[in-house]
């Protein structure tokens, strides 16, 4: 990524940040909406799920600027 696409993504989280509740439950929502069929890998209560994203994604934005941290921790996630 570019430092400009970084400073972006940074800047896009920090409006997303403070509703972030909020936006794991439209993110939920409209992913079982397009994509009813993976509801069911999802055990753990939506709250609880939604927390989990949030605290990944802002891992990530965290160090988009370190992919030496960045990439074996979404690998590991992936799997």
């Amino acid at each position: 990524m570019t430092p400009e696409q970084i400073r972006y993504v940074k800047e896009s989280f920090q409006k997303v940040a403070p509703i972030a509740e909020t936006a794991a439950d439209l993110f939920y929502t409209r992913l079982f909406e397009i994509a009813p069929s993976v509801k069911p890998l999802f055990k753990t209560e939506r709250s609880v799920q939604g927390r989990k994203l949030m605290a990944s994604l802002a891992f990530v934005v965290k160090n988009l600027e370190s992919p030496e941290i960045l990439v074996p921790v979404v690998e590991k996630m992936g799997r």
